[in-house]
């Protein structure tokens, strides 16, 4: 290939790159608002009481197991 054709096949590669990614984003929209219409936002807080934190575990862990 010479020169030209070097450019020429960059040219085209960085156009289908720019399509394809393109289509990939509209894709991923649609894929993302159907998403939004079954489960909401999903952002936020989560809900129910907030998780029981052991302290201490390791020592716990010992003493269970010296038992």
């Amino acid at each position: 290939m010479n020169g030209i054709g070097i450019i020429v096949l960059t040219v085209i590669i960085a156009i289908l790159t720019a399509i394809i990614t393109l289509v990939w984003w509209k894709v991923g929209d649609q894929w993302a608002d159907e998403e939004y219409k079954k489960f909401g936002h999903g952002g936020g807080a989560p809900k129910g009481p907030p998780p029981t934190v052991i302290q201490d575990f390791d020592s716990q862990s010992d003493a269970k197991s010296a038992e």
